[in-house]
């Protein structure tokens, strides 16, 4: 079985009843473990619709998080700035990289410090007022799949 099929039962078993999980798919889920004291990170991944209408994550939402957002980061003048993303609209068999240095999940107020190896649910709130929910785990630094 490849890893990608892996991926999916899991995401399957562990995401809501509704239909949001056959219709967006979340893979290579990380947030960036955090130094003691430090109270906010990030979380990337890769977002894959796979239906054949618009998906839009409205919000986002996290139990080791005080505040979560989707955010975008922007080089403008010659400076990296962020901003906050209200909406992510995602279209039929579009792929979107939530990744370092553009768009990515804010975590704000964590309840605690996120070590290497832990691992955080986290769930996009979409606009039909479903939402789904994935397993990110926590490293220093994103390990790449491993191709053959």
């Amino acid at each position: 079985m490849t890893l990608r099929a892996l991926f999916v039962i899991a995401l399957t078993l562990v995401s809501s009843a509704s239909g949001a999980s056959d219709t967006l798919i979340i893979s290579d889920a990380w947030v960036r473990a955090t130094p003691p004291g430090k109270m906010m990170t990030a979380g990337y991944a890769s977002l894959e619709n796979v239906s054949k209408e618009v998906i839009t994550i409205t919000g986002v939402s996290a139990e080791a998080a005080g505040h979560t957002s989707l955010h975008e980061t922007r080089i403008e003048r010659d400076r990296s700035t962020m901003r906050p993303v209200a909406r992510l609209s995602i279209e039929a068999g579009e792929r979107v990289s939530l990744k370092p240095g553009g768009l990515h999940i804010m975590l704000m107020k964590l309840s605690e410090s996120l070590t290497d190896g832990q691992s955080i649910d986290i769930c996009l709130e979409l606009e039909n007022n479903d939402s789904l929910c994935s397993a990110f785990s926590v490293a220093r630094q994103h390990k790449a799949a491993h191709h053959h």
